[in-house]
């Protein structure tokens, strides 16, 4: 039974009786990736009750292939509808407006402008068509089979236009994050049991790097690449660290003395063509782990700090954090520019992932994400070894997981320089693009002493270790740092903001 306070009441056979608390939902209103996809449902929603017959197929939504229209089509029928716009207008929030383009008219250019996600995605889908067809033509005149490739183009062509919309993440899809890619499957038609293996970025860059190998629906894929569109590149930096305290980049076309840069795989990754999955061999490892950075605030931000307890709060909304996954001891992974194989190992020539050799030049790249969400930096009163502001970075984040009773996944930590020169301070975020309200709640220094308190039990000895433990400070995300986080220390430098 349920009460006014979401108490709920369990009996078994034997008259035991199980009891807890159930926190109501929390939903944060002001993230404008998640609208935009909401608006651009009710705008699709629109023209397909207009124009029935583009709803069924990707291929008669796309139209033509060589030519394709959904983008340009959707963007006429938004242009200049007033009623649609009303409709928008009392579904989004209204100090979203301006975010959303709902303000200034630019609305309809975000869901379906040139250089908005949906362009993107048309161009893919088109450009793998082409390519099938050009494939078929190659083989048919060499008198190869071309059976397989028909396959192809009928799996591509006849996907439901719906599917094809949530998959590429052009509408809301329930339950899944915001910065999605996705696997693209590419075995013979039949062969991946209606698999779809999509991943937030933040997780993809790790599962689908050279080697790694995922299992669903008892068949194990593996990446061979990093998908290309045509007319469209990657998003490229360069990058330097020092202890991940000092994170400096700068774009690929500006000046630098590192040879370190690392690649945004927008457009997600590919399995080999016409390759057949096998069967797992035993349970599929992740062989990498990912590591947030903060290059500091955006400069046009003026950051307000205030003072809670002794330690110096300052809040960014959004902020911006930089996820790195830099493969093997750091040293990144091989990535051809020309077709988009990647590899651990260089090979000239090397297949690209169409089975094609190719001649093209491999060059070393970490795999990245940039994450716009909320931020507060925490700078407690003389930190300044990076190793014990790590302890006491993840005490706290374990600690406002108790308080605001969210699983510790919703939030990630990491390290920066501090204000005063030679200290550290400590990025506490929301582990979601857009954010989540969590962080923010934060400013009240009722849930901040809380958050506090219940960090300095994390660490005040009930786990029984010397130093660390998955009791109090170790995870499997924080693996890099485990020689060296110690509870004790955390304890110390946590107990000095004591009230």
């Amino acid at each position: 039974r349920r009460n006014p306070h979401d108490l709920y009441h369990y009996e078994d056979p034997e008259n035991r009786v199980i009891h807890g608390v159930v926190r109501p939902p929390r939903l944060q209103m002001k993230n404008d990736k998640i609208i935009l996809r909401h608006m651009a449902a009710v705008a699709l929603s629109a023209f397909f009750r207009e124009d029935p017959g583009r709803f069924q197929k990707v291929e008669s939504f796309i139209q033509d292939w060589s030519n394709p229209r959904a983008v340009s089509d959707l963007g006429k029928y938004c242009h200049g509808n007033n009623k649609l716009k009303v409709t928008l207008c009392e579904i989004v929030p209204r100090d979203m407006h301006d975010r959303t383009g709902l303000e200034d008219n630019t609305w309809d250019s975000r869901i379906a402008g040139l250089d908005s996600r949906f362009a993107d995605v048309e161009k893919a889908v088109c450009a793998d068509y082409l390519a099938m067809e050009n494939l078929k033509k190659e083989n048919y005149e060499r008198g190869m089979p071309i059976d397989r490739i028909s396959r192809r183009m009928k799996t591509i062509a006849e996907e439901r236009s719906l599917n094809f919309l949530s998959r590429k993440a052009i509408i809301p899809k329930y339950g899944f994050p915001v910065d999605v890619v996705e696997l693209e499957i590419r075995s013979e038609d039949g062969k991946s049991g209606g698999v779809t293996l999509q991943r937030d970025l933040s997780q993809a860059i790790a599962e689908y790097a050279p080697g790694g190998r995922v299992i669903a629906n008892k068949l194990e894929w593996e990446s061979c690449g990093v998908k290309k569109v045509p007319g469209k590149e990657w998003q490229v930096n360069y990058y330097e660290y020092d202890k991940a305290r000092n994170f400096k980049e700068w774009s690929e076309n500006g000046e630098g003395g590192t040879q370190k840069k690392y690649l945004i795989p927008e457009f997600g990754f590919l399995t080999p063509l016409f390759t057949k999955p096998s069967a797992p061999q035993r349970r599929a490892m992740r062989q990498y782990t990912t590591r947030p950075f903060f290059p500091g605030f955006k400069e046009d931000f003026q950051p307000e700090t205030k003072a809670i307890s002794g330690i110096q709060v300052t809040k960014a909304v959004p902020g911006t954090l930089v996820i790195l996954c830099e493969g093997k001891d750091r040293q990144g992974f091989l990535i051809c520019r020309s077709c988009g194989a990647h590899m651990m190992q260089s090979k000239v020539p090397h297949k690209s992932p169409s089975n094609s050799e190719c001649t093209g030049t491999l060059s070393k790249f970490s795999l990245g994400h940039k994450l716009d969400t909320d931020v507060m930096r925490l700078q407690f009163p003389e930190l300044r070894d990076e190793w014990d502001a790590y302890s006491a970075a993840y005490a706290v984040m374990l600690g406002v997981s108790d308080t605001l009773d969210v699983p510790d996944t919703d939030l990630h930590v990491t390290i920066a320089e501090a204000d005063n020169p030679g200290e550290v301070a400590i990025i506490l975020y929301d582990n979601v693009p857009g954010g989540a309200g969590l962080v923010a709640q934060m400013e009240n220094e009722d849930v901040f002493n809380n958050a506090l308190n219940n960090a300095r039990k994390r660490v005040g000895g009930n786990c029984g270790c010397d130093s660390s433990c998955y009791g109090c400070l170790r995870s499997y995300r924080n693996q890099f740092a485990h020689p060296y986080l110690n509870r004790v220390r955390a304890l110390e430098i946590l107990s000095k903001s004591a009230n």
